[in-house]
Parts: C-alpha cells; sequence; structure tokens
C-alpha cells in the first residue's frame, strides 16, 4: 500500500501528459491560393495541436496557432463552390479531423442582392470536439475569405461611409460585411447546438478577411456573445477598420494582427492628420531589411522564406527592403489631397468615384470565372501597356536593369497571402517579428546632399533641392514633395548625410525628424531646426540610429578642402552641370527678347532676338554673350553677363547694321530648380561716330540718364524683366 500512491501519481501524470500531446501532430496541408502559380496544390507541412486552445490564454501569442491560420487564410482563396466536394479547403478540414457535417460555408454571393450588396464575403466554418482535463469542448473555426478578383468586393474595401459621405467610427463596407457574417455565425452555433460559453475560436483571415476578423472578433467581445478568454483572432495584412477610442484598449489583446511593414493594404484608411484610423488589438510586424540585421536578414531569413515562398509562385520573393516608407508617403499624400471623409467623396477629383472606376476596368464582370482565369494571362500579354506606363516602364528599365519588372513584382508580393504564410513557416516566434522603427528626414530649401554609408558608397543625391530618384540605393529611400524632400532611413544603422550649398552667404536649410513605430505609425515629429550650409563649408551629421534614438541631429562642418573632396566625389557640382534655358525679357526701352542660354553656372552662352516695339520702329538685333552666375543665398543669384548687340536698323530710308557692346547684371530668384524670374540693368555702350544709328533715333530713346565716361563713349542704361525655365 506504501508503493499504490506515488505509482497513482505517475500513472495521473502519465495520462495528462497523453491527453495534453494527443492531439499535437504533423499535418501536410495541400496549398492553393490566389496567387499560387503552380500547377498542383503545393504540399506545405504545419504542426496541428488543439491542446493550443485549451491551456494558453488567447492573448499570449502562439506561433503555432499563427501558422495555421496563415494556412487557412491563404487555402480560403479557392473557388470552394465550383469544387465542393474535393476542394483543398475541405481536404485541409478533414486533415485537422473536422467532419463534413460539422463543415459549412458560403461562397455563393449574389451581390445583386438589395440589402448587402456588395457588403458580402466567403467564409467557412468547422467545429469538432476536443478533450481538455476538464472535459469535452467544442472547437470552432471561422475562416474569412480575402478580396477575390471582384470588383464588387473591392468597392466594399472603399466603402468608408458610402450612405452618408460624412466621417464615422466605423469603416462601413467592413462593418456591414462583418454584421452579415456575424449573424451566419449564430444560426451556425445555434443549428450545431453549440454553446458558446463551452467552445473556443479561431477566427483568421487575409486582407479584407483580416479585416472582418478584428472586427468581428471585437464586436462578438463587446456584445457579450463569446468573452476574448475563448476568442483566438489572427489577422493578415488586415486594413484599418476603426476610428474609435477603444481599439487600443486591452480587452482586445485577444486579437493579433500580423503585418507586413512594407505593404500598403495595413495603412489604409490612413492614420495620419485628420484620418485615424486603426485595428483593435495587437499588432506584430513581420521582419524586413529596416527593422532586423541587414546581414542576417539577406543571408538567413530571405532564403528561408524563398524556400517556401518559391514552390508557391515558382520565382523568389520580391521585398521593397525600405521597410515602411512607401505605405508613409501614401498616407501623407492621401492625407493631404483628401483632408477629410467629405474631400475623399465629393471632391472635383473624387478618390471614391476614381477607384470604383478602376475596379471596373480591372475586373470586369464575367459569367464564367475559370473562363476569365485561364483567358487572362493570355489577353495580358497581346494587350499592350498604355503609353504613359510605356514611357516609364523604358525610363526605369534605362536606369535600373529590370526595375519596372521588379517592382510590379514587390507591388504584388508586399500584400500576398502567400508572403506573409512563407515567413511565418521559415522563421520561428524569436525570429519572425520585429518592433524596431524608423526616421524620416523631411528637409526643406535650396541645397545639396549626399547620404553615404561608411565604406563611402553613395546611397542618395538631392541636387539643387531635388532628389536624384535613381541616385536613391538600399537601404535609403527617398521622394520628392512640392514644398519638401522627404528621405528616410533605417533604424538598424547608422549613415552620413552631407549637406551643402554653393552660396556666398550661409543658407538656411530647415529639417524635422519625424519618427515611426516597426509598423509605419507615426510617434513623434521634432521641431523645425535648421543649418546653416555654404560654398566652402559643408555640414554633415549621422542619421538612422541616431535619429531614431533622437530627435536632434549633431551636426559637423567640414573644411573648404573636405568640403571640396567630398563634392567631387559624390558628384554635388550641378554648378557645372549643362543646361538649356530659354528666356524670354523685356526692357524699359520696349525691347522684347526671346533667345536661350547654354552652358553651366559658371560659364554660359546666350544667343537671342530682340524685337523693337515702339511705334513706326523698324530695327531688329541680335544678342551674343558669355555670363557667370553666383548663388548669393538660398534661391537668390547674381548674373554678369557680356554682351553684344548685332543691330540692323532703317531710319529715313537710311539702312545700317551696327555693333554695340553691352553689359547686363541681374538677380535672379530661382523658386523651384530650372525656373527663374529675373530683373536686370543693362548697359549698352554708345561710341560716337561707331554705332550712333543704334543708339541715337526714336527707337532708341533711354529713360535713364546716360553714364559719360569722355566725350565719345557713354553707357546707356535700361532695366529688363524676364523669365528663365
Amino acid at each position: 500500500m506504501k508503493n499504490s500512491r506515488p505509482r497513482h501519481f505517475f500513472l495521473i501524470f502519465l495520462a495528462l501528459i497523453t491527453l495534453s500531446t494527443a492531439s499535437a501532430r504533423k499535418i501536410t496541408f495541400p496549398v492553393n491560393g490566389l496567387l499560387v502559380a503552380a500547377k498542383e496544390p503545393v504540399p506545405l507541412e504545419a504542426e496541428w495541436d488543439e491542446s493550443w486552445f485549451t491551456e494558453s490564454s488567447p492573448t499570449k501569442y502562439n506561433h503555432g496557432i499563427a501558422r495555421i491560420a496563415a494556412l487557412l487564410s491563404e487555402i480560403s482563396y479557392i473557388q470552394a463552390e465550383k469544387h465542393p466536394d474535393s476542394n483543398e479547403l475541405l481536404q485541409s478540414y478533414r486533415l485537422m479531423g473536422f467532419k463534413d457535417e460539422n463543415i459549412s460555408w458560403n461562397y455563393m454571393l449574389d451581390y445583386t442582392a438589395p440589402i448587402s450588396g456588395n457588403n458580402q464575403a466567403a467564409y467557412s466554418f468547422a467545429s469538432k470536439d476536443i478533450q481538455t482535463p476538464q472535459g469535452s469542448k467544442k472547437l470552432v473555426l471561422v475562416v474569412l475569405r480575402g478580396t477575390p478578383l471582384s470588383a464588387n468586393e473591392w468597392i466594399s474595401n472603399i466603402n468608408v461611409s458610402d450612405n452618408t459621405h460624412k466621417d464615422v467610427l466605423l469603416h462601413e463596407g467592413f462593418f456591414r460585411t462583418c454584421e452579415n457574417i456575424q449573424k451566419e455565425l449564430l444560426y451556425y452555433l445555434l443549428k450545431k447546438k453549440i454553446d458558446p460559453k463551452n467552445a473556443c475560436f479561431l477566427i483568421t483571415g487575409h486582407s479584407r478577411g483580416g479585416a472582418l476578423a478584428n472586427i468581428l472578433g471585437a464586436k462578438l467581445d463587446d456584445e457579450g456573445v463569446i468573452t476574448g478568454e475563448r476568442l483566438f483572432v489572427y489577422t493578415f495584412a488586415a486594413p484599418n477598420v476603426s476610428q474609435e477610442e477603444k481599439t487600443s484598449n486591452p480587452k482586445y489583446n485577444f486579437i493579433w494582427n500580423i503585418i507586413n511593414a512594407e505593404d500598403i493594404v495595413p495603412s489604409v484608411p490612413p492614420n495620419r492628420n485628420n484620418w485615424k484610423w486603426k485595428k483593435y488589438g495587437q499588432t506584430k510586424v513581420i521582419v524586413n531589411y529596416w527593422n532586423s540585421n541587414p546581414e542576417k536578414y539577406l543571408d538567413d531569413y530571405l532564403p528561408r522564406m524563398n524556400q517556401y515562398f518559391k514552390q508557391m509562385l515558382l520565382r523568389n520573393y520580391a521585398p521593397f527592403k525600405n521597410g515602411p516608407f512607401v505605405q508613409i508617403q501614401i498616407s501623407r499624400l492621401l492625407t493631404k489631397l483628401y483632408r477629410t471623409v467629405e474631400n475623399y467623396y465629393d471632391d472635383f477629383f473624387s478618390l471614391r468615384a476614381l477607384a470604383e472606376s478602376l475596379f471596373w476596368k480591372i475586373f470586369p464582370e464575367s459569367d464564367d470565372d475559370d473562363e476569365l482565369e485561364a483567358q487572362e494571362p493570355e489577353a495580358k500579354s497581346k494587350e499592350k501597356l498604355p503609353l504613359l506606363v510605356r514611357i516609364v516602364q523604358k525610363n526605369v528599365n534605362s536606369n535600373i536593369e529590370g526595375g519596372f519588372e521588379y517592382a510590379i513584382k514587390a507591388l504584388a508580393d508586399m500584400h500576398g497571402c502567400e508572403t506573409y504564410l512563407s515567413w511565418l513557416l521559415a522563421l520561428g516566434e524569436d525570429e519572425a517579428y520585429s518592433s524596431l522603427g524608423s526616421t524620416q528626414l523631411s528637409i526643406d530649401g535650396s541645397y545639396d546632399c549626399a547620404v553615404y554609408d561608411d565604406n563611402g558608397k553613395l546611397l542618395a543625391k538631392i541636387t539643387d533641392g531635388i532628389i536624384e530618384l535613381y541616385s536613391l540605393k538600399v537601404p535609403v529611400a527617398g521622394m520628392p514633395f512640392p514644398e519638401k524632400n522627404v528621405l528616410g532611413f533605417p533604424g538598424n544603422q547608422n549613415l552620413t548625410m552631407m549637406v551643402y550649398k554653393d552660396s556666398l552667404a550661409p543658407t538656411v536649410v530647415t529639417y524635422q525628424i519625424e519618427s515611426y513605430d516597426a509598423q509605419g505609425q507615426l510617434l513623434d515629429i521634432s521641431e523645425k531646426r535648421h543649418i546653416f550650409p555654404r560654398s566652402t563649408r559643408a555640414i554633415k551629421f549621422q542619421v538612422g540610429k541616431e535619429t531614431l534614438e533622437n530627435s536632434r541631429i549633431e551636426t559637423e562642418k567640414l573644411s573648404k578642402e573636405e568640403t571640396s573632396e567630398k563634392r567631387k566625389a559624390f558628384g554635388l557640382r550641378h554648378n557645372l552641370k549643362f543646361k538649356f534655358q530659354p528666356e524670354f525679357s523685356y526692357s524699359s526701352e520696349k525691347i522684347l527678347s526671346l533667345g536661350f542660354r547654354a552652358g553651366n553656372q559658371e560659364i554660359f552662352g546666350l544667343l537671342q532676338a530682340d524685337f523693337y516695339t515702339r511705334e513706326l520702329s523698324d530695327a531688329f538685333s541680335m544678342t551674343l554673350g558669355l555670363g557667370h552666375q553666383t548663388n548669393i543665398y538660398g534661391r537668390f543669384y547674381f548674373d554678369t553677363e557680356a554682351l553684344a548687340h548685332l543691330v540692323w536698323t532703317e531710319y529715313d530710308e537710311k539702312k545700317s547694321f551696327n555693333f554695340v557692346p553691352a553689359a547686363r547684371l541681374s538677380l535672379a530668384f530661382k523658386p523651384r530648380h530650372r525656373l527663374q524670374f529675373f530683373a536686370g540693368f543693362l548697359f549698352d555702350a554708345h561710341i560716337e561716330g561707331f554705332n550712333d544709328d543704334a543708339v541715337i533715333h526714336s527707337e532708341r530713346k533711354n529713360h535713364f540718364s546716360s553714364i559719360e565716361f569722355s566725350d565719345s563713349f557713354h553707357l546707356l542704361p535700361s532695366i529688363q524683366f524676364g523669365i528663365r525655365f
């Protein structure tokens, strides 16, 4: 009897271990989906353990559940209604132990329905009994399909508030769709006699499906139908769904939103300025080139990810390698162009109307989706790209070999469920995510700039206040805006930035540092601060890790020799670049001049025709010249030019040809790049007995007193106003 108690304890312990591990097994899923290019379903293996749902809290992230959720979200894109008895979704449910009688789905959607209309989504439900130490419980899976090749559901995605065109707290298209799905879920539970209090739920979806899963989880908990203790919600690439302040309430921590920071979709509707859209629950950001060790990402993470990605898409993944930079700029641009929801709907260029029109062109209606999908690649191969797109393609590819095609792949890959699935299957929980943020420098003024790494490699260049887009190299990102340039830097390394201005006086260059978290949410904007470069003193400072940790940059002035060396090394010598600029001017002598100047800032040539517009005038001249332009301060320039007028006149039936030496001193203002407005004094030389006919007749009267140097040599001043571009 003394030994029986330890033996009983051992048997009980063994039974508990057996019970907890009985449901843990590896399953090979037949993976198919929206972008899968393989001819046959791709066999991908993942662990399936029902004890996840009974022995862990929904508020604790579970990588195993996330992998299963990603697999189901991917497979949910198959057309279940076409093969109701043998599709990959049904096969997957069976492999997980769900019986056919407990599997239900709706993939036959009627978008002409009077109430729901476009606000519908395909879904599937499945339930089974699972054993726990406390007895039998129900496990219910809710898998919501993302947006298919359907204009109708894309239109629902952009339905922020079609009903009122006013600002709302909940996204109308997602919320109404979610209401319909919630009714179907409650009916399913009632039909299967499932008590929500004795069940646990996995709700998942990608993209539109992720948005619906996000709202459904929060809504069920808010209404007390199913509380968060039994809700496991995992979303992938979910757009923002709500402007309610409570989205960040810890009560929703059972919702896990997994996003790729390079993906645009999770950032819309925007969370910037007057737009305050977010998701319920917690967010986990997949590793990328900006938020992880760059060498580890390229040499380890990416190859492992491609082992899965290549099986599905038959090619390697195409990352942008600039973190959340692109989606941040889109949010910046959208919230400037459409400051309110009313602008989004009712402006002359209504984004809502334009997007709907575009969706109908991209996704035409078809009675046979299989036929449409089969014909689409062939049709695309025969159809020529629009002229503007072909011009962009040629321009991009001439500067970056294959750059246009890579960008197209990257745009598709950033959001594809295949991307999310590949990352989760390839990496463990401790590798797959990062919380490292990034910074952006918003910089305004007329300046030259170079960003380079520790090896002196040029990563970005700005000349005359304009980003040279083809100079941008990973890891730096940049985008020009009308009033400023924005440069983006990762938080995982430091880079050096040098700012220069070829001005005589120190020129003000204004900057602000914007800090972002890993997913691209704006955290902070620094005060406007200034640096003062000049022709003999460039300024350099650290960006990247340094700007992420500090809201102020520590500057260092370079010597004249260092400045000259760096300018030469990085090509910051736009004053030596050849330019061809048409020029128009009009003088106080009523002379209209049309011509051009060609050359660089240091030395240029001038050729123009001069038309004398006084009444009874019959004179014409050609002007040749050489000049030099000096930057004084900021966008203000001073020009000195030596000119020669070749003047033909006819007076009292007397024709003559004259040569008039001249000089012009002018002040120019350059608001942007090439455009210049100028005003100047023109001094024509009158040499008595040499060029009298060109200057003494009524066609050439002066408004200013002549400047006498001798009895035979005078300078005749006039004022000119003009424009160059």
